[in-house]
């Protein structure tokens, strides 16, 4: 079988495919030709990956991004591990949440990560290193992790547990690198003894682990959200946030039991976004009490009113599940979703409203199709709906459909090549506080290279009576670098690709952008909510550690006279 699958890969070089359809064309040919099946994916790179070690072919990093399973999972530049917590008591009662036994609530044992976290029992280290070995067995460089935790409101779980969660994920990684493995950790130790743990394993995965969380995402209700507990995910290495609004319209999340008011979300916002975190904000259409349009309404007015604008969108259009209240309504006909031919043509003008500094991550769960007894069932939706857009000649501006990462699976890449990046930078006002949304951008705008994120607060005292100077006091009076990323394919460290748009400066420019604008709008210092893998990265730009933030002083910085397009 090796000889087989080392001739199958010889001869697919020789027809030297420059883009996947032309790489599948060739494997297609190729074996039909030799008269056997095609080899999956996952055995055509390992058999490659074996030819490499022995010199017999060169290494070619293009290929194997052809042979890579679900390529996708790396193309904006970092690979994503998402782990499930326990089991435990939500403080919500939202009607539309699934209720299945030995499961987080609103989370089914058949969605793929949370039937892997389940087959795990929900151990941290496990699905941490599990994952990993699946990703690199895929071909998937895992230098830089951006580990997300889910499971429901992560504030609601024992203070003890949520420190013991993450310390063992970074045990996890960080036991890859060491020769002599670090043993479990205890959850029943006092906070303290856990937190000082933590910051063990961050210095260590900051300066010596090969495998690096670059970013953190915890997922909660903003009713949860306060100066304490914002405290509390800086201190664990949180970066992002999670955060459930569903409908900004308070009869809706009364009627669905929300337990929340818009107003409560506002506040949420404006606490995360002044502490530097980035926001993902859940949008759920479809709900009882709305319509159509009203659904459209409502998307449109998170990119009007300064207390939402968040960075990241999941759309989640709401379906019916067995085990959720709403199950009983739909029964009884007390609730009904609007016709699915709607529901595109909403979804349609939510993409098209979007704007360039947002990032739509997700259009639906990954629900299987046989629990869900009423509402949307395709699982390809985004794909029908951009092929449907693209039909109307409208098109989607948010980051997702226009990074580098996800245009060079259409694009040749002397294509990508010929566009020249142009620094743009697009201004917004948000509650407390101005937003700045730097981008290397080709001249029309359609390809993103990379972009920055940066906060100028409006206000030296943060949250009501300046509680967040009081728990976060090194980062009082500063501007923020709330995001930093270059997409294209993951490269591993160190490594050096001219096709690859990461590893080109591009970032060291933006930050050196941000920093001026900070020093014309007279800040003295910058913070970085930098993940705890980067800070190597911020230190070489001078930054310094100071509490969970990297700082720098502004004050010896000179102007930059850059040629960028202000929106």
């Amino acid at each position: 079988m090796d000889n087989l699958l080392d001739d199958i890969i010889f001869k697919i070089i020789e027809h030297k495919p420059k883009t996947k359809a032309k790489f599948d064309d060739a494997r297609r040919k190729v074996c039909g030709k030799i008269k056997t099946t095609q080899p999956s994916n996952r055995d055509l790179l390992q058999a490659y990956q074996n030819l490499v070690k022995k010199k017999r072919v060169e290494r070619d990093k293009i290929l194997e991004r052809f042979m890579r399973k679900a390529d996708i999972r790396t193309l904006s530049g970092v690979a994503v591990v998402t782990s499930l917590c326990k089991p435990y008591n939500c403080p919500g009662n939202c009607i539309y949440c699934p209720l299945e036994a030995k499961m987080p609530k609103s989370y089914l044992s058949s969605e793929p990560a949370a039937a892997r976290a389940l087959g795990l029992a929900f151990d941290p280290y496990e699905q941490m290193q599990k994952r990993i070995e699946m990703l690199r067995r895929s071909g998937h460089p895992t230098d830089k992790i951006e580990y997300i935790i889910k499971g429901g409101t992560w504030n609601a779980y024992p203070l003890k547990y949520q420190y013991w969660f993450i310390l063992e994920s970074f045990r996890a990684c960080n036991n890859l690198t060491r020769r002599k493995v670090k043993t479990r950790f205890i959850a029943s130790q006092p906070v303290e003894k856990l937190q000082e743990l933590l910051e063990d394993e961050q210095n260590y995965n900051d300066k010596i682990a090969k495998h690096k969380i670059i970013g953190l995402t915890l997922e909660t209700r903003p009713d949860a959200v306060n100066p304490t507990t914002i405290y509390h995910m800086r201190r664990q290495g949180c970066t992002r946030v999670e955060l459930g609004l569903q409908a900004p319209d308070d009869k809706i999340l009364k009627l669905v039991d929300r337990g929340h008011t818009v107003q409560q979300f506002r506040n949420a916002m404006t606490l995360l976004r002044s502490a530097g975190f980035k926001v993902d904000l859940h949008f759920m259409p479809d709900l009882p009490g709305t319509t159509a349009k009203h659904d459209v309404e409502m998307y449109q007015s998170l990119f009007t009113d300064p207390g939402f604008k968040p960075d990241m969108v999941k759309i989640y259009p709401c379906t019916v599940i067995k085990s959720a209240p709403l199950y009983k309504w739909h029964k009884s006909g007390k609730y009904k979703p609007y016709p699915e031919k709607k529901l595109f043509e909403a979804l349609m003008e939510m993409k098209s409203a979007t704007p360039r500094y947002c990032r739509i991550s997700r259009l639906i769960r990954d629900i299987p199709t046989g629990d869900i007894e009423a509402g949307n069932s395709i699982t390809n939706l985004r794909e029908y709906l951009d092929s449907e857009m693209k039909k109307r000649g409208l098109k989607c501006k948010c980051l997702r459909c226009r990074e580098v990462g996800h245009i060079m699976k259409t694009l040749k890449h002397e294509s990508i090549k010929a566009l020249a990046p142009k620094l743009f930078v697009d201004e917004y006002e948000t509650t407390d506080g101005k937003e700045y949304f730097l981008s290397f951008e080709d001249t029309k705008r359609q390809v993103v290279f990379a972009f920055l994120r940066l906060r100028l607060p409006s206000i030296s005292k943060r949250g009501a009576g300046g509680e967040l100077d009081k728990v976060l006091p090194e980062t009082k009076d500063s501007s923020f670098i709330r995001e930093l990323h270059t997409y294209g394919q993951l490269l591993d460290l160190g490594t050096k690709n001219k096709s690859a748009s990461q590893h080109k400066g591009l970032g060291k420019k933006l930050v050196l952008e941000a920093e001026s604008i900070s020093k014309k709008n007279k800040y003295k210092k910058i913070a970085v909510i930098s993940g705890v893998g980067v800070r190597g990265y911020y230190r070489k730009l001078g930054y310094k550690k100071q509490g969970t933030y990297m700082m720098k002083t502004l004050t010896q910085i000179q102007n930059q006279n850059s040629d960028y397009h202000k929106y």
